[in-house]
């Protein structure tokens, strides 16, 4: 039993434990150097030469542009009004003192329009302005960004020869929000990652040590009996899914939550029921949810069992009554009232009358055929 269902539970972990693995590194393994420049500082942009820009997380005290080449607007569905929320300006990699370096751009809120239009005319003048800092992100130009990128150069009639030597096709992405704020964000995205990589590792791991079966260890031990009685107990016991997920026997009803094996007692079972969902998408149907619900002393607030269909929950339900005499099989509105505001008259009905003594499989057969 234990060693199938650790089999089972490894085998049902198994793909999402991957995909986990998988997301965890690519989450973690892209915000990496994003993460690290903003925790031991951020690259001060002006020292990277034009080979070295990728994709860094930078500062920039910015002196000098050459003028805005684009605008980004957000649309009011409801008036089309439109708004100004980000502006490109044109700018140079490197210091004044450099001797290597190119026209690329950055990206800036609106806010800075007014300020930044007042250095670009100063930059024009042969001046050099007090400086605005910036932090951001260095990303490429998408292509819409980058035709109007290259045609603010058309416009000083620069050759296509002359754009592709002197420029590069990048932007600052600059934070719209504090750095401690915006940069904060790289290292929880990578935070994240890493704590979403070792969850996929524990589940494996988990689930192939047994780690996975230690809430039906306590079950067992809970309910008072051996692993080896529950043992034949499971072996013996009747199956209502095709898995074998979900079977009832004398001792304990076995169900899986999530990905974990667990049991309940029969003995500490007190009423079983079906019910059926039907689901519905704007007035029509599209599909009906069978469960068979259990509540005892310990699931007093009931627990769920998702079957088949109707014959399978009936199948089950009619097995509880015929194996648990002491289980109140069915429903009603009084039933559902006495459960939940005099208990233990409910518990008069046949939970406190009979033993607790479950009645041998076979013989619950025939009293189910007899039934029928």
């Amino acid at each position: 039993m234990f060693e199938e269902l650790k089999k089972r539970t490894l085998k049902g972990t198994l793909v999402w434990s991957i995909i986990l693995i998988l997301a965890g590194l690519g989450l973690a393994g892209w915000n990496a150097m994003d993460a690290f420049y903003v925790v031991t500082g951020y690259v001060d942009f002006t020292t990277l030469a034009p080979d070295e820009i990728g994709s860094q997380v930078v500062k920039l005290d910015m002196t000098d542009n050459f003028g805005c080449y684009l605008e980004q607007y957000s649309k009011n569905t409801k008036t089309n009004a439109t708004t100004t929320t980000d502006l490109y300006y044109i700018i140079w990699t490197g210091d004044e003192n450099s001797t290597d370096w190119r026209f690329m751009s950055i990206k800036v809120p609106a806010r800075y329009e007014s300020q930044l239009e007042a250095m670009a005319e100063t930059t024009a003048a042969g001046g050099t302005s007090d400086p605005i800092t910036f932090y951001g992100k260095i990303k490429k130009l998408d292509s819409e960004e980058l035709y109007y990128f290259k045609d603010y150069f058309k416009d000083a009639d620069w050759t296509d020869e002359d754009i592709e030597e002197s420029t590069l096709p990048y932007y600052i992405d600059s934070f719209a929000f504090s750095p401690a704020l915006s940069g904060g964000f790289y290292v929880i995205l990578f935070g994240a990652g890493v704590i979403i990589l070792i969850y996929g590792i524990y589940r494996i791991a988990s689930a192939a040590s047994g780690g996975a079966l230690k809430k039906l260890h306590k079950d067992i031990a809970d309910a008072g009996f051996t692993e080896a009685s529950v043992e034949s107990d499971y072996q013996n016991a009747k199956a209502f899914d095709k898995k074998g997920t979900l079977k009832v026997g004398k001792l304990m009803t076995y169900y899986t939550a999530g990905s974990i094996p667990r049991a309940v007692p029969n003995n500490k079972i007190m009423w079983a029921y079906q019910n059926t969902v039907t689901h519905r998408t704007n007035g029509v149907k599209t599909g009906t949810t069978y469960n068979v619900m259990v509540f005892g002393e310990t699931a007093p607030k009931g627990l769920t069992f998702s079957v088949a269909n109707e014959a399978v929950a009936q199948d089950m339900l009619n097995y509880y009554h015929a194996t648990l005499p002491w289980v109140v099989v069915g429903y009603s509105d009084e039933l559902k009232k006495l459960y939940n505001k005099d208990r233990a008259q409910f518990l008069g009905l046949r939970y406190n009358t009979c033993e607790h003594t479950a009645v041998d499989p076979a013989d619950a057969a025939s009293a189910i055929d007899g039934q029928q």
